[in-house]
């Protein structure tokens, strides 16, 4: 049947004013939703530096949403003709564009470390970290996932009855995994008596040495046999590893507080890396910094007694993770949403907000890092320990020749407060005749068991040079 004035089938009209009703109605959608999101933002909490990219994303989806709205209704009012043809044309774009994301949403792909494993014929573990949980579990060993201080940058921390309690351990006497598959398998490791990658019973004796650093102080890519703490271990010195993942000068501080300075250790290793400085940014810039961090720093008698506090953070942990496994549980209803929200072409097309949670232009704080190591210092030295700074390299400076910006600086500011370095720059890669091959594949990342024992090594003789004798010494 034809319609009178332009000759076209009714199906065809009724099906263009449809398309341009039902854009119409989205696009309204999207302007009240994103409405509301001014008042009441989804996900955080992020800082206020964040925030304002958040607001900003809101606002652009709002000017979106009302253009297109504006646009379908213009359209619903013009020529049968013309309309027809315009609703062929967003349909078949709509068609394409949910296309690609259908496409990018539920696509595998190689990493580029598998494919470096395939060609070296080493076997590649291609399962994610939440399937080697469960298939841990279902073997009958019970494995939480290692929430490391990602958990805590965007939060106060874990909410206690009695307040915020910002944690700098784990989920102390646990099986976890390393988040990083970047030797071919996650490592499977046991978390002590603290939640950190250590043996039980290390805290009952004398301890040698303490070590405060990030992931690769705890050990990221080998198993927990491998780590620099273990290697240390293995010469006879007492020990301990504070190391954790994500953790930056301010969370090195407060670990030196909470756990090194009850233990009394003779020597604590302070391992630096070259992502310190975004770290110490961020940490600057989350809500912790004002009610935990800055009172670290600037208040002698602030400690939140964490280390006698264990079963509280355990309990607030496991439901913390549990919560997290729970919506790793929901991934393919999270993939079905983020396919209808269009989130990997919005994020193609950059309309998506900015998460960095310390701008790249905010001024690198090094005056900060400077009272950070001298705060460390201050508190190690009460206890008669020694503090050692330990620089160490990323895969950039082997792989581009570029130097990392802020070596001179560290440097400079460790001899100046007379606190001894270990150069591993110098002492490990510099010397060796293949740097890269210290990185698993190749590639960027954390160091191999090999480079992790070089390291350790460099690290044992320095100590044992400067008279620091091992408890367990065999000599």
């Amino acid at each position: 049947m034809k319609n009178n004035s332009s000759g076209l089938p009714k199906f065809a009209i009724m099906f263009a004013n449809t398309a341009f009703v039902v854009g119409l109605v989205f696009s309204v959608f999207v302007v009240i939703l994103y409405v509301y999101r001014l008042a009441y933002p989804a996900g955080g909490p992020y800082p206020d530096s964040v925030m304002a990219s958040v607001y900003k994303y809101y606002f652009k989806m709002i000017l979106v949403g009302g253009i297109f709205a504006t646009l379908f209704g213009l359209v619903l009012t013009i020529n049968n003709k013309i309309r027809v043809g315009l609703s062929l044309s967003l349909v078949t774009a709509g068609i394409a564009v949910y296309g690609f994301e259908t496409y990018e949403v539920f696509r595998i792909q190689d990493s580029q470390r598998a494919i470096a494993a395939r060609q070296m014929g080493v076997p590649y573990d291609t399962r994610t970290k939440v399937q080697v949980i469960k298939d841990l579990n279902d073997s009958g060993i019970k494995a939480y996932p290692n929430p490391g201080a990602i958990l805590h940058k965007r939060s106060n921390g874990l909410n206690a009855t009695d307040g915020w309690i910002q944690s700098f351990g784990g989920i102390s006497n646990i099986t976890t995994i390393f988040v990083q598959n970047e030797s071919g398998h996650y490592p499977i490791v046991e978390t002590d008596e603290h939640g950190f990658i250590n043996p039980e019973g290390l805290y009952e004796n004398k301890v040698d040495v303490v070590l405060t650093g990030d992931s690769f102080t705890e050990g990221y890519s080998v198993r927990s046999n491998e780590t620099i703490s273990a290697v240390l271990r293995n010469e006879g010195f007492n020990a301990i590893n504070l190391g954790r993942g994500g953790n930056g000068p301010f969370r090195e501080l407060a670990v030196v507080k909470e756990y090194a300075e009850p233990l009394k250790a003779k020597v604590v290793l302070w391992l630096y890396f070259t992502n310190d400085f975004d770290d110490l940014r961020t940490e600057m810039t989350s809500p912790s910094y004002t009610l935990f961090f800055r009172k670290y720093l600037n208040e002698d008698d602030f400690s939140q007694n964490l280390i006698l506090r264990q079963g509280e953070i355990d309990s607030l942990l496991i439901n913390y993770v549990q919560g997290e496994m729970e919506k790793e549980r929901e991934g393919e209803r999270t993939r079905i949403i983020n396919l209808l929200q269009l989130t990997k072409f919005r994020s193609r097309i950059h309309l998506t907000p900015t998460l960095t949670l310390a701008p790249a232009n905010t001024p690198v704080p090094k005056y900060i890092f400077k009272r950070i190591l001298q705060k460390s210092k201050q508190i190690i030295s009460k206890w008669g320990g020694k503090m050692y700074f330990v620089y160490l390299p990323e895969y950039g400076r082997y792989s581009t020749g570029i130097e990392d910006i802020n070596r001179e600086f560290v440097m400079r500011t460790a001899t100046e407060l007379d606190i001894p370095i270990i150069d591993i720059h110098k002492e490990v890669f510099d010397s060796h005749p293949d740097p890269l091959h210290l990185f698993p594949f190749r590639l960027r990342g954390h160091y191999t068991a090999e480079g992790y024992r070089l390291v350790a090594e460099v690290i044992g003789n320095k100590l044992k040079a400067d008279g620091i004798i091992p408890t367990n010494s065999v000599n």
